[in-house]
């Protein structure tokens, strides 16, 4: 399972390396190469989640640690009344 994904990984990386050699000899702007580079590279990370193996809920497991997304306070605020005994 190692080897085809690190072939797809390297696939990508040279399709998004060519994908700014051909905007920059095309005379686009590097901020617009970099905008588009950024914004691949975030697709594909996105696609590589989907392929995350499922959680014991059969959703993708949650992130946690110091990457994981911030939490917004509407979810704290829910939470807090899910496990507020007092409510």
């Amino acid at each position: 399972m190692r080897a085809p994904r690190r072939r797809t990984d390297l696939a990508v990386f040279l399709a998004v390396l060519l994908t700014g050699v051909v905007l920059v000899l095309c005379r686009v702007r590097p901020e617009a190469v970099s905008t588009i580079a950024i914004g691949l590279s975030t697709l594909y990370a996105a696609w590589q989640r989907q392929d995350a193996a499922p959680g014991p809920g059969g959703d993708a497991a949650p992130r946690s640690g110091p990457d994981a997304a911030p939490r917004s306070r509407d979810t704290d605020a829910r939470e807090e009344e899910r496990t507020d005994p007092r409510r």
